[in-house]
């Protein structure tokens, strides 16, 4: 029977296709990770990897196991979480958000919270990626969401989160300023390719059509010129080589503040969640787009 270890071997070789970029990911040498996958093997009784001269190649019959073993693999990393949040305490708070909710809400709201509890280590994750509470990944999570799925979950929506359209201050130099969605039938777009960021093709006659996988795509997009974007107005109006066309009517995409059950109800997490909060109502006309934007 094979443990763990096994297949943090097995998958180091078949992601890496060498035993020597195997034994550099984790940390160990090329005789370990060959002997492991030698014994792995043998307690198999199967063949896993054809050895060739520029490495090792996965045998056919074997992909169905790397799907396995990642899944296996996500469940040991959700247990460790899972193992490190019930040791957290109401003295270590794991929060998440993306990068501009924790420069307009978290950071400010840290100033307050630290003031009365300079004891409280309290632990940022930027990621946006949306970490799992229920898995322990975080205790306390920020995000723009149409609503946290998790039943389990103690949610409160905290804000809304405004989207314009922005472009390249070069590009508004020599094509204009789109300030209406009537006027962006003249200029090409480049959106989110998920449903809140490809709200604007279902309500503007665009020229053009492109997609990007993240934000930071169209961000990058947006300053090489290729046309106008569509970016939440807490990260667009903090570029300033972007220059805000409006704010657009749709989609208004909601904050939530959410947390975990199994925090407990400590004086610490109740004065946490309301230092967020109410930064996150303090912090509405940035969220909204209302703020100045230098002229173009």
């Amino acid at each position: 029977m094979p443990n763990w270890d096994d297949l943090r071997f097995f998958l180091a070789v078949a992601r890496t296709g060498s035993t020597i970029a195997a034994a550099r990911a984790l940390g160990v040498n090329q005789t370990t990770v060959s002997r492991r996958i030698g014994e792995l093997e043998a307690r198999l009784g199967v063949r896993l990897f054809d050895r060739m001269r520029e490495g090792f190649r996965l045998r056919a019959d074997a992909a169905a196991m790397v799907e396995m073993a990642q899944r296996i693999e996500a469940e040991v990393r959700a247990f460790a979480d899972m193992g490190a949040a019930l040791g957290r305490g109401p003295e270590r708070i794991r929060v998440t958000t993306n990068e501009p909710l924790a420069n307009a809400v978290f950071a400010p709201a840290m100033m307050a919270f630290h003031a009365r509890w300079p004891d409280v280590r309290v632990e940022l994750v930027v990621s946006p990626r949306v970490l799992d509470l229920g898995r322990g990944e975080a205790d306390v999570a920020l995000r723009a969401w149409n609503q946290p799925d998790d039943p389990e979950l103690i949610a409160r929506r905290v804000a809304d989160a405004y989207w314009a359209v922005y472009c390249g201050r070069d590009y508004a130099r020599f094509n204009g300023v789109p300030r209406s969605l009537d006027a962006l039938a003249d200029h090409p777009a480049v959106l989110l390719d998920d449903p809140s960021g490809m709200q604007l093709s279902e309500i503007a006659a665009l020229r053009s059509l492109d997609r990007r996988g993240s934000l930071n795509d169209l961000c990058i997009a947006a300053r090489a010129g290729l046309g106008v974007v569509s970016l939440p107005c807490v990260l667009g109006d903090t570029l300033p080589d972007l220059v805000r066309c409006f704010v657009q009517p749709d989609p208004v995409t909601p904050i939530w503040l959410a947390h975990h059950p199994r925090l407990g109800d400590t004086p610490e997490l109740r004065d946490l969640l309301d230092a967020i909060a109410d930064q996150a109502h303090a912090a509405r006309a940035i969220l909204r787009g209302e703020g100045e934007q230098a002229p173009v």
